[in-house]
């Protein structure tokens, strides 16, 4: 240890509410408190003593020579080679606290504003290339032709048939009743439910609906049953 180390040790003890001193001055607090003002001003001087001893003492001698680093260097990779998670990690630590050590100051900061210029650098040149790229391939207009397409057609409602006896893509055959509003056809087994809609094979999109309601409500109001006479009708619209 050097003297300086050891002054500022003692230092600290002094100004510890531990040290003996204190413990034996505790029994009068007259004594107590200049015992304690005695012990902090002894500390300031050790700690200024230690200062300056520091400028004359010799520099210790560094342990961070390139033997002891290639002997931590063998301990890592063992570690690293274990298999263990919990090795290998403790490797990961003290390879990061080396090139710690060894790194100038703001080391890390300008190699992670580096990778992130890179990064940039990387995401602007594909951008472009993808911008270039749907340019040359005419995307946009094959996304519009696409979407105009009788193949990507979404029926409205009314426009194809709510409910019919066969199936809808296999003109002819036959579909079964599974459950309410769900029929299954006899050739492939598709099941379609007419009342929440379904896509057939060309993906064109067919909205749920109900037979109920081809025919505007009102018409109800008005209905008559077939054998009513004229004079009940006429006697109906007098009212």
């Amino acid at each position: 240890m050097r003297i300086s180390d050891f002054l500022a040790v003692v230092a600290n003890w002094l100004e510890s509410s531990d040290n003996e001193a204190l413990m034996l001055a505790e029994y009068d607090e007259t004594c107590l408190a200049k015992t304690a003002e005695i012990c902090v001003q002894a500390a300031q001087i050790l700690r200024q003593g230690a200062e300056e001893i520091e400028q004359l003492e010799p520099k210790p001698e560094t342990q961070l020579t390139s033997e002891n680093l290639d002997h931590l260097n063998q301990i890592t990779t063992a570690l690293d080679a274990s298999g263990d998670t919990d090795l290998q990690k403790a490797a990961s630590v003290i390879d990061e606290l080396l090139l710690t050590i060894a790194a100038p100051p703001d080391w890390a900061k300008k190699y992670q504003h580096t990778n992130d210029q890179k990064m940039d650098s990387i995401i602007n040149k594909y951008q472009k290339t993808r911008e270039q790229l749907a340019e040359v391939n005419q995307v946009v207009e094959a996304e519009k032709a696409i979407e105009k397409s009788p193949l990507m057609k979404t029926y409205r409602i009314q426009e194809h048939a709510l409910s019919t006896r066969y199936c809808p893509e296999h003109v002819g055959v036959p579909i079964k009743r599974v459950a309410d509003d769900e029929w299954q056809c006899s050739l492939d087994g598709k099941i379609y439910n007419y009342a929440l809609g379904y896509t057939d094979e060309k993906n064109n999109k067919v909205p749920g609906g109900s037979v109920a309601l081809q025919g505007p409500s009102d018409l109800m109001e008005h209905a008559r049953p077939i054998f009513d006479t004229r004079q009940h009708r006429l006697y109906g619209y007098e009212k």
